[in-house]
């Protein structure tokens, strides 16, 4: 792999480079680094075990309690995603060289397009992917707060009026009896916060580090179509090409190929890395937003359904963001391989 030359100032893009994925990544210990501490060990560990305490937990109750189909959808959605994140924190936390190395390649194809128009093109790739991670980050954080606000709410009414209290947690979820006793019960309740912070921030650094590595692929593509049509702009202004013009169309044409050649090297680890992450998130992604969907037709709480519009909102998002990702690499891919063709059917 190429070196970054380090003299050379960092290129614009360097400022939203992966942002949202990054600030996700930190606080779960998943970011990709060249070398990971005690402390970082020490977050992945605990967000996998109260990410798995709630998921564990929360499908169990909905299997226990399917005779009652609204608690139960309310466990099963957040259960399941909860499921999923656990896998795309182990996978990312097992894989951390192979997602550092991936990442210092897109790095390297970035900052090696150092020219104002590419550095336009790549900006241009740069915030669709930030703005869509940060609404991705948003609507999950929404959702958690929906979830962990609801039971206070619900207790500040009933004190307010006078009314019996009840034990509320923020998810339904099956506990240790002692969880739920006064003593426990504020961390109990700050364990199932935590729970859904982390199951937001796995999602969010997985997710948004697909899209933007997705996005930062497709902008390099597009600089190099770019580079294609200026290496035979020349050409295309006289009748016949010196052999000056020619050796240095060649020495360009070689960068380019070479470029593509590695560009798409990325794209086959990529995906050989992405793959089961993508195939296990469509599959709970549609129980997910089957049984929220139901879940808001059945139930009657307005704060509930509230909770649950948000929730389908981010799970959306979600899938739009796999969708969105994928197909503007496909679309670069093809783009490319068109300004090919056209330049040899010009010439040939």
């Amino acid at each position: 792999m190429a070196m970054i030359n380090v003299a050379r100032p960092p290129p614009p893009i360097a400022g939203s480079f992966y942002s949202i994925s990054r600030f996700s990544g930190l606080p779960v210990g998943i970011w990709p680094q060249r070398q990971r501490g005690c402390g970082k060990q020490l977050l992945c560990v605990f967000s996998f075990l109260v990410i798995l305490m709630g998921a564990v937990g929360e499908i169990l109750y909905g299997v226990l309690n399917l005779s009652n189909l609204v608690s139960a959808l309310e466990a099963f959605c957040p259960g399941c995603t909860k499921a999923v994140c656990v896998l795309k924190l182990c996978h990312f936390f097992w894989s951390q060289p192979h997602w550092y190395a991936l990442k210092q390649r897109v790095r390297q194809q970035l900052w090696s397009s150092q020219d104002a128009a590419a550095q336009r093109i790549l900006q241009r790739s740069s915030r669709a992917a930030h703005r869509f991670s940060l609404l991705l980050f948003v609507s999950g954080m929404t959702t958690n707060t929906f979830f962990n606000a609801l039971p206070l709410i619900k207790a500040l009414y009933r004190y307010i009026y006078g009314l019996e209290g009840q034990v509320e947690l923020p998810f339904n979820i099956i506990l240790p009896g002692f969880a739920t006793q006064p003593r426990w019960f504020p961390l109990t309740y700050l364990l199932l916060f935590a729970s859904g912070a982390c199951t937001v921030f796995t999602f969010s650094c997985v997710d948004g580090f697909f899209l933007c590595s997705c996005m930062y692929i497709s902008g390099v593509f597009n600089v190099i179509q770019q580079d294609i049509r200026e290496t035979f702009l020349p050409l295309i202004k006289v009748d016949r090409a010196t052999g000056g013009m020619n050796f240095v169309v060649q020495q360009r044409l070689a960068d380019i190929v070479e470029r593509h050649n590695a560009i798409i090297d990325l794209c086959t680890d990529l995906t050989r890395q992405i793959t089961v992450i993508v195939l296990m998130h469509f599959l709970s992604a549609a129980f997910v937003l089957c049984s929220t969907i139901l879940d808001i037709m059945l139930n009657s709480s307005s704060l509930s359904g509230l909770t649950y519009i948000s929730y389908s909102v981010a799970a959306m998002t979600q899938l739009f963001l796999y969708c969105y990702g994928g197909n503007h690499v496909s679309e670069s891919i093809l783009s490319t391989t068109g300004s090919y063709i056209t330049l040899l059917k010009t010439f040939l």
